[in-house]
């Protein structure tokens, strides 16, 4: 690393009191690299999940495996492992974009997938059209649910009994569904008057451009705090493991659930969020056990299948700006 003089002097430290986000991003650097080589020696190296033994794997977003391993009732051999990456964009760049995958189908919800060759996969099913440019995003956020995905899921498989299935839900990623996150944006409503753009109609501009996304912006900014974080990331968690179960299901083989990455919840326990002060969502390349560790839960049910390799099948196109309204509504971008 470069930690001469040339780097870091008193310009530099003048800079940093400036400018204290670039700081903030240059320790995020530096500190990656340290951490990077230390993470690797404490818990292994990360788990190429395309190289793995499965027919069917489910990838929750942003699961951490310490409230997996807490809240989960799916009978099964259950490890951790280690993620490639700490956001999906780089999850996604790190496992499929130098390879073609043409035994399996790809069912997402996540936006980042579409920035994927079109040829990546046999079959690439993205949970929303290009019919979904135009709808409210209380309707958007319908193609986010884990039972849209699910049925989504059942249906490739029925079309694609020959291949291997990757299905990758939303949850327990925000924007957060269930009672408890409905009551909690209901009261910043009330006593703030704070809009969630996550969940207003195209013609409500004032709320979709007042930059606050979803929970996670309203606890990085007080008005929420991490134990009622946590509750909601638990409610989204189970509410997305009982569409695993529906999944389990209706689908034979070797299932293997596990997640993208993790997720910061409030932690100030580690280096890292102690130095940059980030301890909500997950920051890209940084090497933390909440943002690292994710599950490996290993499901035997029915017989397994043999899997072919074909040319890819014909898929929609979906427009870039629909791409990036998805982004923006999951929080990703601005």
């Amino acid at each position: 690393m470069d930690l001469g003089p040339e780097k870091y002097n008193i310009s530099t430290f003048i800079e940093a009191c400036r400018n204290p986000e670039k700081f903030k991003y240059e320790i995020k650097e530096r500190y990656g690299d340290v951490t990077k080589h230390v993470f690797y020696r404490k818990y292994g190296r990360p788990t190429n999940i395309m190289e793995a033994d499965w027919d069917n794997l489910l990838i929750l977003d942003a699961c951490r495996f310490d409230y997996f391993s807490e809240y989960n009732s799916i009978e099964g051999d259950l490890n951790a492992a280690v993620s490639v990456a700490s956001t999906s964009n780089e999850f996604m760049q790190k496992t499929f974009a130098n390879g073609t995958f043409h035994d399996t189908v790809y069912v997402s919800a996540n936006g980042f997938s579409h920035h994927l060759a079109d040829d990546t996969f046999h079959e690439f099913v993205s949970t929303y059209p290009e019919s979904q440019r135009d709808v409210l995003d209380s309707e958007l956020y319908r193609n986010y649910h884990p039972e849209v995905v699910c049925d989504e899921a059942i249906d490739a498989h029925e079309r694609n009994q020959d291949k291997r299935l990757l299905v990758h839900f939303m949850q327990p990623h925000g924007p957060y569904f269930g009672p408890k996150a409905e009551a909690l944006r209901e009261r910043l409503r009330a006593n703030h008057g704070i809009e969630f753009s996550a969940w207003a109609s195209d013609t409500d501009v004032t709320s979709r451009s007042s930059g606050m996304v979803y929970l996670l912006d309203a606890a990085e900014r007080g008005y929420v705090s991490s134990d009622e974080i946590r509750e909601v990331y638990v409610e989204n968690l189970e509410l997305v493991l009982d569409y695993v179960r529906r999944f389990l299901e209706r689908v034979d083989g070797k299932t293997v659930v596990t997640a993208d990455h993790g997720e910061l919840l409030g932690e100030a326990t580690n280096l890292y969020t102690r130095l940059t002060g980030n301890r909500y969502e997950h920051p890209g390349y940084v090497w933390v056990p909440e943002l690292r560790i994710v599950p490996w839960l290993v499901v035997e049910s029915g017989e397994r299948r043999e899997t072919v390799s074909e040319r890819p099948a014909e898929t929609d196109a979906v427009h870039e700006d629909v791409v990036e309204e998805h982004l923006q509504a999951l929080g990703y971008t601005s």
